[in-house]
């Protein structure tokens, strides 16, 4: 099969797509024949090898922790899904090993594809979708009503945050460049806010939760925007806050966390039941190749994508 494979970390250069062997499945497991991946910031981060400490350095490594496609072979024990299915995930295999033909996928975090979708904006859900329910539900404690601010509300987490909050029953105000408002209000927001013509951080209305899904500003920044007992996330870890481990940190009012968590697919079939609702859309900026993984990793790397940049592995 033809997969995007790293031979050692560094720049996009490294990253070969060449012909390797299948991969073979366990029980528990199911073979999925990739329609589709996408591109999130991890990706290129764990290429460079800064996420090595983390993630190790046994090459030829395949990235890639997302994908949707077509059940092709599933193992011992695995009653849920047969050979046809068309299904999508959040990989918890080793690197994510998204990134190629097929790839060998644990059915605890495996869902059927929700219909209405296409292969590539299926592909484009799952990862930056469980990022922002769990933020939301897990760091946050979001109750109805409260206000939320979604800092990078164009992006990959911070589209799929605003209608995650609204569908929880929040009052979202989101935070774009000026040609993404449009798009931003589109997708629920009560409020946009241009951030080169205005400070999100200072309009007077404190807010519950603070998103910040790009890492642009400080806990102590937000702080002056939350109320005494708001909560702050971010992606990007920053000093003064703690990482949020499902079933091992307990949410507290009054704190800042850095989004961690386990993916499940109880998460991921509430993404897909909103999406077959009409509740949730995916924003897709752009869609690649396979062979052009080079080109979609160094447009990731720009940190101006509007919403997912995706790769069609195959038609």
């Amino acid at each position: 099969m033809k997969a995007a494979v790293l031979d050692e970390f560094g720049s996009v250069d490294v990253m070969q797509v060449r012909d390797i062997p299948m991969p073979a499945i366990g029980a528990g497991q199911v073979l999925v024949e990739v329609y589709a991946t996408n591109i999130n910031p991890i990706d290129w981060k764990m290429r460079e090898g800064t996420m090595a400490m983390r993630y190790g350095d046994d090459f030829p490594m395949i990235l890639g922790w997302d994908c949707s496609g077509v059940v092709a072979e599933v193992g011992e024990g695995v009653t849920d899904f047969k050979v046809g299915d068309e299904v999508f995930a959040r990989s918890d295999v080793s690197t994510g090993r998204c990134y190629a033909e097929f790839a060998e996928l644990n059915t605890r975090t495996v869902v059927p594809k929700p219909s209405k979708l296409s292969h590539e904006e299926a592909a484009s859900i799952p990862l930056v979708g469980l990022t922002a329910i769990n933020g939301l539900r897990s760091c946050a404690n979001l109750q109805p009503d409260q206000r939320v601010l979604v800092i990078g509300a164009s992006g990959g987490v911070g589209t799929l945050a605003v209608q995650i909050a609204k569908n929880m029953g929040a009052h979202v105000t989101g935070v774009c460049s000026e040609k993404n408002m449009d798009l931003v209000a589109s997708l629920g927001a009560d409020a946009v806010i241009d951030y080169n013509k205005k400070d999100a951080l200072q309009t007077g209305e404190p807010y519950d939760i603070v998103y910040d899904t790009v890492g642009v500003r400080t806990y102590e920044e937000a702080r002056q925007a939350l109320k005494t007992d708001g909560t702050y996330l971010t992606l990007v870890p920053v000093p003064n806050i703690d990482f949020f481990i499902p079933g091992q940190t307990e949410w507290e009012p009054g704190k800042g966390y850095f989004v961690a968590w386990t993916p499940t697919a109880a998460d991921l079939q509430i993404l897909a039941d909103w999406i077959n609702e009409g509740q949730l859309r995916p924003v897709i900026d752009s869609v690649f190749s396979l062979d052009e993984i080079k080109k979609a990793h160094l447009k990731s790397q720009t940190e101006h994508a509007v919403g997912k940049i995706v790769v069609k592995v195959r038609d």
